[in-house]
């Protein structure tokens, strides 16, 4: 008999009858690394997928945002050059209006605010010698005849780029004339094409650059007309845009490098001559990269966002872990094959032993006490590694435990800071919806003794424009306000020690009912209870689930015919039951079936109150009490919430650490 040592193993040549066994287990090992190494990767896939999308339009929204927030600025100047006749607002009180704005802080990325006066070619002269008492060397250019003519007479802040631009007719140029007339016709904002800008003074830091227009008539409303608006028009305020600094300052991520790397494009196509920005980016294995196209209204002009992944969306990845499962999968399948050859050596071995006993009888006990010593340290070994195992995972549930009481803090404490300015901004609006009634009854004093001094655009100003803007700020703080208090609500939620007690279904849903009656019945809708199983849970957080899901029922049914709304239920296998809210309501599309648990997330027509926050609540709650809801529906067919919650809320469940 031959025998060849191999490190610690000592494979023994005999016959092919021993090694059937251990090729079987190393087949079937193999067998099962490469198929449950491709389940993993094709669900790290999906997840990465899931991410992906999120990130893009997460950043397709912040793009839009953020042009809607300067679009703002701008109509904010253009109220203040609407309040005086002809838009005489002087170049002290331009700069001092611009000054409170903050842009620099505030609102990074912009260029400025400017002014472009509307000029009759008779009027050049008078214009640049008032503009001369401010800046003695200005003009308005480039010169030559032309058809109708424009002049920057205001652009602020006054840094070295913009006293470059002062003077300049911006009509001479085709592609800023075209955004300036759709402006003047439409009485609408518009964004220019790509174009650089007058203020690109320095030759090594070119960029890229458009504008935004929003046109200012004389009057208090603006002319029903093309024609009218062509004869009231007085000018134009607008901003400036470097696209480079644009981006770079208004989506710098402070915290972690950027998961995405974008080029943003002018108009649908992505030549490279419609380029207007493109973020710093790394090269990623293009095995995990993922890239998305999307095209984006900013105004009345389209933009098309490239986005892709770099590096850091990477190594957050599951899929960098897919060589390391099949490379523990091999390892481990050897280490089973070699135990297997071992087990079929240690077989033949005591075959053998049978078959020369009465040779081997003095040696057997000691070869036994050998094989017994060796089997006992490798129990120990593979004990060894089960606990670190089980160490290792206890560190990790720790490690995300505290993860989450870690946001859970974060948002609480976050959600109280943001509360305090918001405070300053209501006490501030209630103080000049004061003053605004005490100038009103100035006004109304003055006109009374002498109607002359006092203009249909003054008493406008005050009894009609000025009410509407402090009603568009203290709704858009209310709604912050709602925002701040939901997020606390959740976070609340989050650490409140849930109560189980027995609880009879039947009566919570009929008060949850007769709660919202008077309402019920200005829908013309009724609710009928059928069979509701009675369970132990918390109260409070029933109460809020079905509250929250009713209420949700009533506010969305169709108006086209009566509204009718079931509850019930009955009991599911493994001691759990199944709640179902049943509407014959307006319907929800199969693709928001999921993204209406997302929080600040709704889908539909938005004629609605609400900030997309109720259903994200009730996830939350339905899965502290160890349950699951989802939704089945079809527009135009109604909607059926359905909860399974466990009968019994076990302590084990709920409780958490003080």
């Amino acid at each position: 008999m031959k025998k060849k040592r191999l490190g610690l193993f000592q494979i023994t040549a005999r016959t092919p009858r021993a090694l059937i066994f251990p090729a079987i287990v190393v087949i079937a090992g193999i067998a099962a690394t490469f198929f449950l190494s491709q389940q993993y990767e094709r669900l790290a896939r999906e997840r990465d997928e899931e991410r992906f999308v999120a990130l893009v339009e997460e950043r397709a929204a912040a793009v839009q945002q953020r042009m809607e927030d300067y679009v703002a600025l701008l109509r904010g100047t253009a109220a203040l050059m609407a309040s005086r006749p002809a838009g005489a607002v002087s170049q002290p009180e331009f700069r001092r209006y611009v000054a409170r704005l903050r842009i620099a802080e505030l609102y990074p990325g912009v260029q400025g605010i400017g002014f472009a006066r509307a000029v009759e070619a008779s009027d050049l002269p008078a214009i640049e010698a008032r503009m001369r008492q401010y800046h003695s060397d200005f003009r308005v250019w480039p010169e030559g005849d032309r058809d109708a003519y424009t002049a920057i007479v205001y652009l602020e802040p006054q840094d070295a780029r913009n006293r470059a631009a002062l003077g300049y007719d911006m009509f001479s140029e085709a592609i800023r004339r075209d955004a300036m007339e759709r402006a003047r016709d439409r009485g609408q904002r518009a964004t220019s094409a790509r174009v650089e800008l007058v203020q690109e003074i320095e030759e090594d830091d070119l960029q890229p650059g458009f504008l935004i227009y929003l046109p200012i008539y004389g009057g208090a409303r603006i002319p029903e007309t093309v024609e009218n608006r062509r004869e009231r028009l007085i000018g134009w305020v607008y901003s400036p845009f470097r696209a480079g600094d644009l981006f770079d300052h208004s989506f710098e991520l402070r915290e972690r490098p950027s998961e995405i790397a974008f080029s943003v494009f002018d108009g649908e196509s992505t030549d490279e001559a419609d380029l207007l920005y493109r973020s710093a980016r790394s090269e990623t294995d293009p095995a995990i990269a993922l890239r998305d196209e999307r095209v984006i209204q900013i105004g009345d002009r389209p933009w098309t966002l490239q986005i892709e992944t770099t590096p850091s969306f990477a190594a957050d990845s599951a899929r960098a872990l897919s060589p390391w499962l099949m490379g523990i999968g091999f390892f481990a399948t050897l280490l089973l094959g070699l135990a297997a050859l071992g087990q079929a050596r240690a077989t033949e071995e005591a075959e053998e032993a049978n078959t020369a006993l009465e040779e081997m009888n003095e040696t057997l006990e000691h070869r036994v006490e050998k094989r017994t010593a060796q089997l006992e340290r490798a129990r120990a070994k593979l004990a060894g590694l089960i606990a670190n195992l089980e160490h290792a995972v206890a560190a990790r549930t720790a490690d995300l435990t505290e993860a989450n009481e870690e946001i859970q803090r974060f948002a609480y404490i976050v959600s109280h800071d943001l509360r305090a300015p918001l405070v300053n901004v209501m006490g501030f609006t209630a103080e000049l919806e004061a003053v605004r009634k005490e100038v009103e009854a100035f006004i109304a004093q003055v006109a009374e003794k002498a109607p002359e001094l006092v203009t249909d655009d003054a008493r406008m100003a005050v009894e009609t424009d000025l009410p509407e803007a402090l009603d568009f700020i203290r709704s858009s703080t209310q709604r912050m306000d709602r925002l701040i208090a939901a997020i606390l609500k959740l976070s609340r939620e989050g650490r409140r020690v849930l109560t189980p007690e027995p609880i009879v279904m039947r009566d919570v849903i009929a008060q949850l009912v007769q709660n919202i009656t008077h309402q019920l019945e200005e829908e013309g809708a009724e609710i009928v209870i059928e069979d509701m199983p009675d369970l132990v849970s918390d109260r409070v957080a029933l109460e809020q689930i079905f509250g929250n899901l009713i209420e949700n029922a009533v506010k969305y049914l169709d108006p086209t015919r009566p509204g009718r709304i079931t509850v019930r239920g009955h009991a599911e296998p493994d001691h759990r039951l199944r709640y179902e809210i049943a509407d014959n309501g307006r319907g929800i599309d199969s693709r928001d079936h999921q993204r209406v648990f997302d929080l600040f997330r709704r889908a539909g027509a938005q004629d609605q109150t609400g900030e997309g926050i109720g259903l994200a609540h009730v996830r939350a709650l339905v899965r502290r009490l160890g349950g699951a809801i989802h939704v089945e529906s079809e527009p135009g067919k109604g909607s059926t919430f359905i909860v399974i919650l466990p009968k019994t809320l076990k302590p084990d469940e709920h409780q958490e650490d003080a």
